[in-house]
């Protein structure tokens, strides 16, 4: 019993031997890396770069090797360029880096195998081969004569450099001063809004009368609301302007009030004459269709308004008939 055993664990282990030798082969067969360094022999403290690449079946996952500041203590790396990977037709990808390195030691200098890790297995691994680099050192002539060290020399002064500059100076200057008298003379200047001329009737008179025949169309009656408020502002903006000196249809809302306590109004009637104006904007410009209550509240506002600033003219003065 104990022999027949014996042979069956033989067989298995032959058979798991086999078994690895072919995936091991057949994997070999399907990757492969290659290490290259551009040149064999540089200066000391030159540049050379190494090229690294892998082809690989695109079933196979590849570990790339990271790098620090060295891949031994005589080879320095100065840059390291990111994987660029490649498709081919037949299937196989292309994974290729390159990395630049210097030596600052003398002498023939080994760049040992670099390993890549396939399947994240540690038995599937490639390595590339190891590379020889020759770092020569600066010929020096021993048997040269020493010479003294050479003074600084005294750079000549370049008349030629600086007349150029200058003028080139000058013109910028020219077109700058240019440009911005062109600017001046041609800039659009908004004009200022002009005064209507005062007419001869009293401001509140006209307003009044506007007003009345406002109240007779019954705009916001017929759905017209927003044209009732269009109108409604414009006569109390034009009474404000002939009877304050405001201009007050060039002006918003905010402004005008703001105009009006400068001119001495009290507060009393600045805060329901904002709220009709205010009422207004909102038809105007916002799309606010005010019910019928605020539509009679700002009417009446505006001719409350109009009646509590009007000007009433100076009584004429008595003559009397009797001479003394």
């Amino acid at each position: 019993m104990s022999c027949k055993f014996i042979v069956i664990s033989f067989k298995y282990l032959t058979i798991s031997l086999l078994a690895s030798l072919l995936f091991s082969s057949s994997f070999a067969q399907n990757a492969s890396v290659l290490a290259v360094l551009d040149s064999q022999q540089i200066l000391i403290g030159d540049q050379v770069n190494l090229d690294l690449s892998v082809e690989f079946n695109e079933l196979i996952p590849v570990a790339w090797p990271v790098f620090k500041d060295t891949i031994t203590g005589q080879l320095e790396i100065i840059q390291v360029s990111i994987p660029d990977t490649v498709k081919k037709e037949t299937g196989e990808i292309i994974i290729h880096q390159r990395l630049v390195i210097t030596s600052f030691d003398t002498g023939f200098i080994v760049l040992p195998p670099i390993t890549f890790l396939f399947n994240n297995d540690s038995s599937q691994t490639l390595s590339t081969e190891p590379l020889l680099l020759f770092v020569s050192d600066i010929p020096v002539e021993m048997e040269a004569d020493i010479k003294e060290i050479k003074e600084p020399y005294d750079v000549p002064f370049n008349w030629k450099s600086l007349i150029k500059w200058g003028l080139l100076a000058l013109l910028v200057i020219a077109l700058i001063i240019a440009g911005i008298l062109l600017w001046k003379k041609y800039r659009k200047v908004p004009e200022a809004p002009v005064a209507r001329p005062k007419p001869k009737r009293p401001a509140h008179e006209i307003a009044l009368e506007k007003l009345e025949e406002l109240r007779q169309k019954k705009l916001w009656q017929n759905n017209q609301a927003k044209q009732f408020h269009i109108e409604l502002s414009d006569i109390v903006r034009e009474y404000i302007e002939f009877r304050y000196d405001v201009l007050a249809l060039e002006m918003t809302t905010q402004e005008t009030i703001s105009a009006l306590k400068l001119k001495g109004l009290e507060d009393t009637k600045t805060q329901t004459l904002k709220q009709m104006l205010q009422m207004a904007d909102l038809a105007k410009f916002a799309k606010y269709t005010p019910i019928s209550n605020e539509n009679e509240q700002c009417f009446d506002i505006a001719r409350a308004f109009v009646n509590a600033t009007l000007v009433m003219p100076l009584d004429e003065p008595k003559v009397d008939e009797e001479k003394g």
